[in-house]
């Protein structure tokens, strides 16, 4: 989008000249030539953003000038000054098929004043939700004035909207948006309206919704089947899978994203544009390779600076015939990636049904893996970026066995292999309090305690080696199966020394010794508790 100056302007018409071409979205002057369009008409690539642009001389711009603009019945967010957003592909508001005259004025106020205050994609529902008004009275109420807009007719809309198909969550917003525009209404005198004409009990009750994680079973086809992406998809799925990122935050991943601190652990940081704010994570190593990997692909297949970590493919095909281009990938190309790989690889669920993969699905997962892995719920909030425990309720998805240990398992100390009581690390970081952040965040559940290595390490290379490893974690819960271990583990060195199996004398004494650490402590945090 090409901001205009900041002051208002008269509206004129600028037609483009060839040596004033500039990127439409960013305003660069910097761009290659790429091919002809249909229509005969260049296209090029922008060397600042990567992005597309179409050069064509009989084409408009419009100065900036959001008075002028508001007085319209279709508004473009172009020329007043204001960004779609990430994710949108619409530019413009229409208040036509608003019929009733005196509500499509008030409505163009209560929308320039929200898009003053909130974002364009807000203005869009709401104006969408007062669309659904208009309708309701051209077709019950067609001669109704302003005056006449009372409680009865409400409950008339309220039972219209329940008829219709829409969700639950779409009516809550349509009935929380009219309310609000009522409201505004009455206090700055747009329409002569009573008061509280849309009350509390009015929203329908919201369902106890589960979240919309995959299955471990369907994850476990997908990850079988990677290798029929193309590579870069294929990163895609894997980043997703540890981090539970916004399909839009990967998409606008930038190349800068991979931050180390002194002890040589690794962050990523990224943009979550619905909460408008930087969010730095913990990552496994095996993430940071792959996003390593990725980085040298787009260096070495595009020809042009290209500051995000992933591309689109110019060729458009699902398969490994991917020709990287220098801009974002679409969120729907990516699920097509993933619905076309279950198709042809049959990934079904447990009903036999073929998956239907959503990207957002990848984040819930994460949610609800680390819930079941017992993560307390206030680290995933940080971990996933919420701004508050409600957010993050939505994604637990505790099973019955795991909410029984939930409370045990993290009050009291937690203890090594050594007997030694783990803190909370810290050692200055390079990123404030990211050092506890991170050590908190990759333990695994295991049956006598937890691992402390990152959660996407499938598989353990030590067999029935807890007990002798420096990643292992335990608490006072265990304390009764820490003692059957240790009483198990002296009849095994009794029957070894009987033996002469030096070796495995030596290997349990190291478990025994461990052992007795353990349950020492352990045994004085369940005194003491």
């Amino acid at each position: 989008m090409t901001l205009q100056p900041k002051h208002p302007l008269p509206l004129t018409i600028v037609q483009t000249q060839k040596q004033e071409i500039s990127c439409h979205h960013c305003n660069s002057d910097k761009f290659v030539k790429k091919r002809k369009s249909k229509k005969g008409h260049q296209i090029y690539i922008c060397k600042s953003c990567g992005r597309h642009f179409t050069y064509n001389p009989d084409k408009i711009q419009y100065v900036v000038n959001p008075e002028t603009e508001y007085k319209k019945d279709v508004w473009d967010c172009r020329n007043l000054g204001i960004s779609p957003g990430v994710g949108c592909y619409s530019y413009r508001l229409t208040f036509l098929n608003i019929s009733q005259i005196w509500l499509r004025e008030a409505t163009k106020r209560y929308i320039k004043f929200t898009l003053s205050t909130l974002s364009f994609s807000s203005g869009s529902e709401k104006l969408l939700a007062i669309k659904r008004l208009s309708r309701f009275l051209a077709e019950s109420y067609p001669n109704i004035s302003p005056q006449e807009l009372n409680r009865s007719v409400i409950i008339d809309f309220l039972a219209y909207l329940a008829s219709t198909d829409l969700s639950i969550s779409t009516r809550r917003h349509s009935i929380g948006a009219i309310r609000g525009f009522l409201e505004m209404s009455y206090q700055n005198e747009w329409l002569e309206v009573s008061r509280y004409l849309i009350r509390d009990e009015d929203f329908p009750k919201i369902p106890k919704s589960l979240p919309r994680y995959i299955p471990e079973d369907v994850m476990q086809q997908l990850n079988q089947h990677l290798e029929h992406l193309p590579e870069p998809v294929m990163r895609m799925v894997l980043v997703l899978q540890e981090c539970g990122m916004r399909i839009s935050e990967l998409l606008h991943l930038k190349a800068d994203c991979l931050l180390q601190d002194k002890a040589g652990d690794w962050f990523m940081r990224y943009y979550q544009f619905k909460m408008k704010k930087e969010i730095t994570i913990p990552i496994s190593r095996e993430v940071v390779q792959v996003i390593q990997e990725q980085l040298r692909y787009i260096k070495e297949n595009l020809n042009i600076k290209f500051e995000y970590v992933f591309s689109s493919n110019q060729g458009g095909g699902w398969k490994n015939d991917f020709n990287p281009a220098p801009e974002l990938m679409s969120r729907g190309a990516f699920s097509r990636y993933l619905n076309k790989l279950a198709e042809s690889c049959n990934i079904c669920d447990t009903s036999g049904n073929i998956w239907h993969f959503l990207p957002h699905q990848f984040r819930h997962t994460v949610g609800t893996r680390m819930i079941n892995n017992r993560v307390p719920q206030h680290i995933i909030q940080r971990y996933l970026g919420h701004e508050s425990p409600n957010m993050t309720a939505v994604y637990a998805h505790i099973h019955d066995q795991t909410m029984k240990e939930e409370i045990a398992r993290y009050q009291g100390k937690i203890v090594n292999i050594s007997g030694l009581v783990v803190e909370p690390n810290n050692i200055e970081a390079d990123i404030a309090d990211l050092q506890w952040f991170k050590k908190n965040i990759h333990a695994q559940a295991l049956p006598n305690g937890s691992c402390a290595l990152p959660t996407i390490s499938q598989g353990c290379p030590h067999a029935n080696a807890c007990f002798t490893c420096a990643h292992f974690r335990t608490t006072s819960e265990y304390l009764a199966e820490h003692k059957q271990q240790l009483e198990h583990t002296n009849q095994i060195i009794q029957k070894a020394e009987a033996n002469g199996w030096v070796r495995q004398v030596e290997m349990n004494q190291k478990v025994k010794t461990n052992l007795e650490n353990i349950i020492s402590v352990l045994e004085v945090d369940a005194n003491d508790g």
